[in-house]
């Protein structure tokens, strides 16, 4: 805040109304701000603080007025943030966007900015861009929980799960919510077949959610050492595919075998490359 400008009396009345808010007596708070302005028409600040406490009472239109006031003075970047608030929170994600793109025009490095960007791109099933602006912020602070939460629901539906883990590994210690973590961490481990991890973090989430309870009893019938004495020797039976494979030898049935004791020796990677590339060669055949 700029004070060279401002009469003295009008910072005063200001700290006055941050005293009020804090106190919990809001129409006061609004009273004084309104006295504040009336002497400094440009106080930027009091309009802010005064949208946001339209805001807290529910009177969002009141708070769109006045945060526009705000503009109207300057294109303050926490004014824009709180604007595009207002209009997410309604559901209306793509005004909500024209004002966070817009703050972080003015901020680059502005978190708020970059987070609620992802967010509404996230919203709007733009998942890709949701990506860039969500990573910007994990840049900043690794630590950022709703971010990583965010980030963690894309990769999830891309089926990295190698990355899923990395954002729940960074908010481990500090999230409130264990049993999502566990949830999303052995389901994960399942995917990419560390299944004695998947019954470990999945244990806590069963206390929390029982319907997962069944899905611990089976992934404890997929221990490594039960699937070897399924399938016998997994490494050697990867070989003889392997070998088939450099010799263009593979029929589909080889194929998803493969791709499956990929997927169980936690290489899941290679198991989604082979498919790939089988499906290429075939197309290719085709033509």
């Amino acid at each position: 805040m700029n004070t060279n400008a401002m009469p003295a009396e009008a910072i005063s009345i200001y700290n006055r109304a941050l005293e009020k808010t804090n106190r919990g007596d809001l129409p006061t708070a609004i009273s004084e701000y309104q006295k504040a302005i009336k002497m400094y028409p440009y106080f930027i600040e009091a309009y802010n603080n005064m949208g946001e406490i339209y805001s807290i009472m529910g009177k969002s239109e009141l708070a769109i007025t006045t945060y526009n006031k705000a503009l109207d003075i300057e294109k303050n970047f926490r004014v824009l943030l709180n604007l595009g608030v207002e209009y997410y929170n309604s559901g209306n994600y793509n005004a909500a966007l024209t004002y966070f793109l817009d703050s972080i025009k003015q901020k680059p490095d502005f978190l708020e900015g970059n987070y609620y960007t992802g967010l509404s791109f996230y919203n709007l099933k733009m998942f890709d861009k949701a990506e860039n602006y969500l990573r910007i912020v994990i840049s900043a602070d690794r630590k950022h929980i709703k971010a990583n939460y965010m980030l963690s629901h894309i990769y999830y539906e891309r089926k990295e799960y190698s990355r899923v883990i990395e954002c729940l590994d960074a908010i481990w210690d500090i999230a409130d919510d264990k049993s999502f973590i566990n949830r999303y961490y052995g389901f994960c481990c399942f995917h990419v077949g560390r299944y004695n991890d998947a019954v470990k973090y999945l244990k806590e989430a069963v206390s929390m959610h029982p319907e997962y309870d069944k899905f611990k009893l089976y992934l404890e019938g997929l221990t490594y050492e039960n699937k070897i004495k399924e399938i016998g020797d997994v490494d050697a039976a990867i070989r003889v595919l392997e070998d088939l494979m450099m010799k263009n030898s593979l029929h589909l049935k080889d194929v998803t075998r493969l791709s499956m004791l990929y997927v169980f020796k936690g290489e899941s990677r290679k198991a989604e490359e082979i498919v790939t590339e089988y499906k290429k060669h075939m197309l290719s055949q085709k033509k």
